[in-house]
């Protein structure tokens, strides 16, 4: 691996660390689990994964089977 690479991947994670810290720090303190589970279902839907997805909002909703 040439060290360039290694510098750039290492940057794009610090990029990418400090802007979610920044960026969301704020919504995190209000309430930290709403905040887990926001990102999670983020990352459901960018890598498509539709029914963690919608498991993840009932969860957030506090609805059941039964409920549905």
């Amino acid at each position: 691996m040439d060290w360039s690479v290694f510098f750039i991947l290492i940057f794009a994670i610090a990029f990418c660390a400090a802007y979610i810290y920044f960026g969301y720090y704020q919504d995190y303190k209000r309430n930290p689990k709403e905040f887990t589970r926001s990102i999670i279902g983020m990352l459901a839907r960018t890598f498509d994964l539709e029914a963690l997805d919608e498991k993840l909002k009932d969860w957030a909703n506090g609805k059941t089977s039964k409920e549905k």
